[in-house]
């Protein structure tokens, strides 16, 4: 297998489509398509530690000409309440399509491996206004103004793809076609 160079921070516009197919034993298996994700610089990468390393990917949903994110897909339509056929425990893959470029004009999707987290955070700001007709003042209007949504991914898999998204990185050139091998050091001489 041939090794890769990536070159951190030459690739600042991680842009794409972000979908999490649910496969839960558990609930309805949604699916959820982010149609154009930014991704963001998310905090350190544990290069040492004594527990598994995890890459968090941390990203803004980009809204398209409409205000829409993306898309959620339910399974049943006609499922309602009570029911605890309805209750949700997560599971499910989580692929990521880089955006078009003129280099790669048709991106194929990345399977980004075991996630341990897929959070999806919608955030909006409203104006309040008060009616002021009489003695005590109400609100009677509350439009949202403004809206956003932030998704957060914590992967277990150290993929040099899943680097380059965490990382910004650029591939700087493949640097050999075998796997690299750890030699003794030299023997100290008595």
């Amino acid at each position: 297998m041939a090794a890769s160079t990536l070159s951190i921070g030459t690739a600042p516009q991680q842009r794409g489509t972000l979908t999490f197919t649910g496969a839960n034993d558990i609930g309805p298996q949604l699916v959820m398509t982010l149609t154009l994700v930014q991704f963001s610089p998310s905090g350190s990468i544990n290069m040492i530690g004594d527990e598994y390393g995890t890459l968090e990917l941390t990203g803004e949903a980009l809204a398209d000409e409409d205000g829409s994110f993306g898309t959620i897909v339910h399974p049943d339509d006609a499922a309602t309440t009570p029911d605890i056929g309805n209750y949700y425990v997560g599971t499910g893959t989580v692929t990521w399509t880089p955006e078009a470029t003129t280099a790669v004009p048709t991106p194929t999707a990345l399977d980004l491996g075991n996630c341990n987290a897929f959070e999806f955070t919608q955030e909006y700001e409203s104006l309040d206004h008060w009616n002021r007709r009489g003695g005590t003042r109400y609100k009677d209007f509350r439009p949202v103004t403004q809206q956003s949504a932030n998704v957060r991914v914590e992967l277990d898999e150290w993929t040099a793809a899943n680097l380059r998204i965490a990382m910004f990185a650029g591939t700087a050139g493949a640097i050999g076609t075998a796997r690299a091998t750890r030699r003794a050091p030299p023997a100290r001489a008595a």
